[in-house]
């Protein structure tokens, strides 16, 4: 009888305790969150930073905008409402200022290293240039930058010519069909030229007029990484599996087994072609500094940075000249009189258009091909910026997209006027703040590429400014894009009218 009363008693209080611990859990949760978002906002070393306090209090603000590809342009909104420094998160602090350039990314005995939470892995988990540490990115730095030399650009100059040449008659083909979607052939061009240039294998998107497997994947690859950002900060990268079909999912890992089977091939073919594995080769037969790991997943990432960046400036470009009939009418007279003579089109002579480089510099201003933060991370000591301390381990960066359409920065900003940056600029423009424009980043980690995207931009505007009148067709509101690491570039529909090109 005691036995059977003593197991009853067992099987009452066992459900209780868990009943009891449920419902704590259910009280404990809730206060400690709370506690968290209290601390947040009012105790926590940046809580005398600018900026709205649920921002200050969690990150889900942050997460919300940046999952519906609008965080760049709500960044700008807070930056215009609180002022040049605006805290982001509880712990990031976001910049517009040019001496943030310069003490964030410049150089630095204390390197400000990249935020681990937001710093991406290749497929293969071998560091690349753009997410290695400072002494892995040094090393590779040291090697790359032969490829992207001035002297490698003179001597690629025939490859470049030679896809801009065949872009232009694709377009001649097909202007009196109606109109094209530029954006759509500026990524084949972008494409193509950077795959033959890493590989030393010539792709068909302009050739066939439709997308490689690679480029096709791009957009749903840029949406995966960005969740997989967001959920890595809340340590739920589990959770992407349930979020990422198959299909998204293993396109990076399809696509950099195909970059690996490309340069095994280029590796083992000779051949003085001067793409950049010629070059990367070449000094490794003397540093000996990279291994074939590290090249792969170096090109993989020159595929995508570097076919994005120079597709959405070129379609950038076409959409605000033609959106702004008298910034259209210059450029092309400065085009055509500079080439009615039979003057020939090279690297070198457009380099020699003030105005084009004018517009183009107010396109990357207006539209950043990159328009994102690069975040980085306040090292031990601490730092000061703008006139304040920033503690240790403070998430710090300049948000390109916000910088450069700063009214604080740039006067009219959300006008599209290339004078701003000619020499004899209107005196209107005399104050704005053209070193806070760094569309290519700043310090020993900025663009490698700045110097082929430059040629490319240039040379694609004048030989599609030579032969055909350009005129938007519908896509006036081409501009509203999202960005989920990149633009999202929706088509741009232009109506091409061939007039007499000159060589």
């Amino acid at each position: 009888m005691q036995c059977r009363r003593a197991f009853s008693r067992i099987r009452l209080e066992y459900p209780l305790r868990i009943r009891r611990a449920f419902y704590s859990g259910l009280t404990v949760q809730p206060c400690a969150l709370l506690l968290h978002v209290l601390f947040n906002v009012y105790l926590h070393p940046l809580r005398g930073y600018p900026g709205p306090w649920l921002w200050a209090a969690t990150r889900l603000p942050w997460c919300w905008y940046q999952f519906h590809g609008t965080l760049n342009q709500k960044l700008l909104a807070l930056h215009e409402q609180y002022g040049q420094v605006v805290r982001v998160a509880p712990n990031e602090l976001s910049f517009t200022t040019a001496t943030a350039w310069k003490a964030i990314y410049g150089p630095r005995s204390d390197e400000m290293p990249k935020d681990p939470v937001f710093s991406l892995l290749t497929p293969t988990g071998v560091p690349n240039i753009l997410t290695a540490d400072r002494a892995t990115h040094t090393r590779h730095r040291r090697l790359l930058s032969h490829a992207f030399s001035e002297k490698a650009l003179r001597e690629q100059n025939g490859i470049i010519e030679g896809y801009v040449k065949q872009l232009i008659t694709q377009l001649s083909r097909r202007a009196n069909d109606g109109p094209l979607n530029l954006s759509q052939w500026f990524t084949y061009f972008a494409y193509d030229v950077i795959r033959d240039l890493s590989f030393g294998e010539p792709c068909t998107c302009l050739e066939t007029g439709t997308p490689d497997a690679f480029v096709s994947s791009l957009p749903s690859i840029s949406k995966e990484l960005i969740l997989f950002q967001m959920l890595k900060y809340y340590r739920l990268t589990w959770l992407r599996r349930l979020f990422m079909p198959t299909s998204v999912s293993g396109a990076r890992a399809r696509n950099i087994a195909r970059v690996v089977d490309t340069v095994t091939r280029r590796t083992e073919r000779r051949t003085d072609r001067k793409d950049f594995l010629h070059y990367i080769l070449a000094a490794m037969e003397t540093e000996k500094s990279i291994s074939r790991e590290e090249i792969n997943v170096n090109a993989f990432s020159f595929s995508i940075a570097g076919s994005e960046a120079t597709a959405t400036a070129l379609a950038a470009l076409v959409f605000y000249i033609c959106t702004h009939p008298r910034v259209y009418r210059v450029l092309v007279a400065e085009i055509r009189d500079r080439f009615a003579h039979n003057a020939k089109v090279t690297l070198a002579t457009v380099n020699e258009l003030p105005y084009l480089n004018a517009v183009l510099t107010e396109v990357l201003r207006i539209h950043p091909p990159v328009a994102i933060t690069l975040p980085r991370v306040v090292p031990s000591t601490g730092v000061f910026l703008n006139g304040r301390f920033i503690p240790p381990g403070t998430t710090v960066g300049v948000n390109h997209f916000s910088t450069y359409r700063a009214s604080r920065n740039f006067h009219r900003p959300g006008d599209f006027v290339p004078e701003r940056w000619l020499v004899d600029r209107p005196a209107e423009f005399e104050n704005d703040a053209r070193d806070a424009f760094q569309p290519f980043s700043f310090g020993p980690r900025n663009c490698l590429g700045r110097n082929l995207a430059w040629a490319e931009m240039r040379m694609v505007a004048v030989r599609l400014l030579l032969g055909f009148d350009l005129s938007l067709v519908g896509c006036e509101r081409w501009d509203e894009q999202r960005i989920w690491g990149f633009w999202v570039k929706t088509p741009l529909w232009v109506q091409l009218r061939e007039v007499s090109c000159v060589e």
